[in-house]
């Protein structure tokens, strides 16, 4: 009976050795937690940054858009600052366009600024161009 007893002894702590504890499973659950707020976190903020690159990209094509048109155009401009409004992208871009003189007579600097709103301190896309008149 001895033997029989020994094998009985050999099943409970095999029996009692497999599985993981508590312990381990809380310490896995939040590990993975961490792991997948990091991942949730990184594709918001690549969202957030792709949604702001689109937003930049249309308001700089509006400033090229103004910048084109004064530029190539063949009337002369005068000193001072333009406004305007130009959709794009469904978008109602404010925009304007100041006109300076520069130390050769015969070039303005023209700068142009965009704009969701009609204050352009901060302005979602600007350019630099320069007009021979």
């Amino acid at each position: 009976m001895a033997g029989a007893n020994g094998s009985l002894n050999k099943m409970i702590k095999l029996s009692k050795q497999s599985g993981f504890t508590l312990l381990e499973i809380i310490v896995a659950l939040a590990i993975l937690t961490i792991a997948l707020s990091a991942i949730v976190t990184v594709g918001s903020t690549r969202a957030e940054t792709l949604i702001q690159l689109r937003e930049r990209n249309r308001a700089l094509i509006v400033a090229n858009n103004i910048m084109q048109r004064y530029t190539s155009d063949n009337q002369p401009v005068s000193v001072g600052i333009i406004d305007g409004v130009q959709e794009n992208g469904k978008i109602a871009w404010k925009w304007q366009l100041n006109v300076q003189p520069t130390n050769n007579e015969y070039i303005y600097r023209l700068d142009v600024k965009v704009s969701k709103s009609s204050n352009f301190d901060y302005a979602i896309a600007s350019l630099v161009g320069f007009k021979w008149h």
